[in-house]
């Protein structure tokens, strides 16, 4: 592997509220080959970018190991150590490949191996500098090379892509979009990395300018054996350029697999809505839309973070009182105010509520009657009551984590799992 990533975290410290934190990415496994194109896919907000600085070591993760250059026997060691909670075997094989503790000029070498190309062409790159300046400066950060070698081999990463060696004196301000994406990448390769990290590369491009880009992209991996994360939230884009891919929602990895397995036969269900919002020609599909917004990384749902607007979430996907209240109050105070008077719900706890003053057996039928429309209330393991008021239980909640459906497939998902 040329990298891999395992159980890998990172939470930001909300300024000036104390021991409060954006859960951005949470025990995330993610592993690239050589040569290979890993596709990252997901909404605004789940946490691609940070993943992707995440494994540069452009920002520290607060938690996790990121190995650099493993066998894949070793990662299979790896892997079977932390089932197991093996520590030593653990450090042992971290020690040897982990990258999150280097410093200096380790750090430097290994940014030699690993590129970068930001997602705004915009604002990644120094008004100030002069193009020549901007394709040479990982060069001359990482000490591959300096001076006149340097400069020859910027005129070379014009020529790869595809601009005018002239090119070379200008500054960002005097190109286009499309011009500035391709000097931003050709500064990603200068120091042909075995691994270059696109965050978006093409969302601010126009469609035939992207086309052009994602060619250049494909001819440069073929050209060099070049591993690449393609981060992006376009569909269409990963399937075009993907060998792998990775379904990212709200910090975590939902579904995982080959390129073909996930566009046409996705099993997670955010997979599936994602898929189902990308226009298909000759293909008549059911859209899935998706009820209410992201969720809040600062306060992530329990259990599967999708379960709020999972249209098949399941009871122990992870509901909590304080999202049945809501439902709750939804029913007795607006749909059914009739049918009741003077209710009060309280949460005793996380997976308790007392309901005053309401008839038990009226809130038993109602709830019943409404399970369709509100899947929330699935949740509801029973109601019984302490000689005067209801009590709803819930069912005890639990994180999916992902297992394997078939050779290289992954999905974490109550549906697909035996009992938990």
């Amino acid at each position: 592997m040329i990298i891999a990533a395992r159980n890998l975290s990172k939470f930001f410290e909300v300024k000036g509220v104390k021991n409060t934190y954006i859960r951005a990415v949470e025990d995330v496994n993610i592993e690239i080959k050589e040569g290979e194109i890993v596709g990252l896919v997901g909404e605004s907000g789940s946490g691609k970018s940070t993943l992707g600085r995440l494994l540069i070591r452009l920002i520290e993760p607060t938690s996790g190991e990121i190995l650099y250059n493993i066998p894949d026997n070793e990662l299979d060691e790896l892997d079977l150590a932390m089932e197991n909670n093996d520590q030593n075997a653990i450090k042992k094989i971290a020690d040897k490949y982990s990258i999150v503790k280097l410093k200096g000029d380790d750090l430097k070498k290994l940014r030699r191996n690993i590129g970068i190309v930001f997602q705004d062409p915009y604002s990644s790159l120094d008004p100030r500098l002069k193009i020549e300046d901007i394709i040479a400066e990982p060069l001359i950060e990482t000490n591959t090379m300096k001076g006149e070698e340097a400069k020859k081999r910027v005129l070379e990463l014009l020529d790869e892509v595809q601009l005018p060696r002239e090119f070379s004196y200008r500054y960002p301000h005097e190109l286009s979009g499309g011009q500035r994406q391709r000097v931003a990448l050709a500064r990603g390769i200068a120091t042909n990395p075995k691994l270059v990290i696109l965050d978006e590369p093409t969302s601010a491009l126009d469609v035939s300018v992207q086309a052009e880009m994602l060619e250049l992209l494909k001819n440069i991996r073929k050209k060099h054996n070049m591993a690449m994360l393609l981060i992006t939230h376009n569909i269409s884009v990963v399937s075009y350029m993907a060998d792998r891919v990775f379904v990212m929602y709200a910090g975590k990895i939902m579904e995982k697999g080959f390129k073909n397995d996930i566009i046409k036969n996705p099993q997670h269900p955010y997979t599936k809505a994602l898929i189902s919002a990308v226009p298909q020609v000759k293909r008549i599909m059911s859209r899935t839309i998706l009820k209410g917004d992201p969720p809040n990384l600062i306060n992530p749902p329990k259990g599967c973070r999708f379960h709020p607007r999972c249209p098949v979430a399941l009871p122990i996907c992870g509901w909590t009182s304080d999202e049945i209240k809501p439902n709750l109050e939804y029913l007795i105070d607006t749909k059914y105010f009739t049918e009741f008077s003077n209710v009060n719900i309280e949460i005793k706890n996380e997976l308790e509520l007392i309901v005053h003053n309401a008839d038990p057996k009226k809130l038993q039928a109602i709830i019943n009657s409404e399970k369709e429309n509100i899947r929330a209330l699935y949740a509801i393991k029973e109601i019984t009551s302490n000689g005067k008021d209801p009590i709803i239980r819930l069912y005890e909640y639990k994180v999916p984590k992902l297992i394997e459906l078939s050779n290289s497939r992954e999905v974490a998902c109550w549906i697909y799992s035996e009992k938990p």
